[in-house]
């Protein structure tokens, strides 16, 4: 009788289990010739290697030209992607697209909106040096049905207004977008701000810090910008996971693999297992 009940009730005691995600964060670098790494076309190649290991269930990438969104996604066939350029909100500039797994969710909305004072179209805002963008999707869990909300901006290198001024947009947009479809929030990215900076002080006061907790400092793992150099000189902290109290950090870890001389990208990827309490 007891073992009866056991194997009635597994299914359920099953399901109770908080279903875990690992979201992957990754200015991959946009595609052109420079001095200090090669070319995309050699430098994708370890770059799709690292996804292919990690197998993040969401990705947030930065810095992505169209002929690069068609390798990424010609790569990762079981992915869907999301997201336009900055340019002309078609295919024109870098994206900041999201990535994610069609085995593990399904996207009940999406879009992309202008770090701007006029987000809904193509424009620069403040005193940024350069269009700017921040993808974003609703995601349901196809296991337990549950919702998750997913932006992956990209600040500007310039700005120290446009910074500031992207991260309180970032927060009004999720809560009038959380008012009609209540959920939970992972903002993934690469902020071009370091951890004592306004825009990432601000931003810690309505999300948690999932990439560098203030509570458990020995969770963080080292600088995510290393500038093509094997040498700290320019190293520092710009990308970031933050989210909602709900969601609880697993682990999260800088990925330093290397590439050559140097590393597939000017950005360490950036990786976070969490769940959605």
């Amino acid at each position: 009788m007891q073992l009866r009940l056991l194997l009635v009730f597994l299914p359920f005691l099953a399901f109770a289990q908080p279903e875990q995600h690992k979201a992957l964060s990754y200015n991959i670098r946009y595609d052109g010739h420079s001095d200090l790494a090669p070319d995309w076309k050699e430098r994708k190649i370890p770059i799709i290697a690292q996804l292919k290991a990690q197998a993040p269930t969401i990705i947030g990438f930065q810095e992505v030209l169209y002929s690069q969104l068609t390798d990424l996604k010609a790569a990762l066939p079981s992915y869907q992607s999301i997201g336009v350029g900055r340019d002309d909100g078609q295919t024109a500039g870098e994206f900041s697209p999201i990535f994610y797994d069609t085995t593990r969710y399904v996207c009940q909305q999406s879009g992309t909106f202008w770090l701007s004072l006029t987000p809904e179209k193509p424009s620069k805002g403040w005193d940024a040096a350069l269009n700017r963008i921040c993808t974003y999707a609703l995601l349901e869990s196809k296991l337990d049905h549950r919702l998750l909300w997913v932006f992956n901006t990209h600040f500007d290198h310039i700005g120290e207004e446009a910074r500031l001024q992207s991260a309180q947009l970032l927060q009004k947009k999720y809560t009038a977008l959380q008012q009609k479809y209540p959920a939970p929030i992972l903002l993934m990215g690469d902020f071009n701000a370091e951890p004592d900076s306004f825009p990432i002080v601000n931003l810690r006061k309505s999300f948690k810090d999932l990439s560098c907790g203030m509570r458990h400092p020995e969770l963080c793992s080292g600088p995510t910008f290393n500038a093509f150099s094997t040498s700290n000189t320019d190293d520092k902290i710009i990308d970031y996971f933050f989210g909602s109290a709900s969601l609880m950090q697993i682990k999260y870890e800088v990925l330093r693999d290397t590439f050559e001389r140097s590393y597939p990208s000017d950005h360490f990827p950036i990786v976070l297992s969490f769940i959605s309490l």
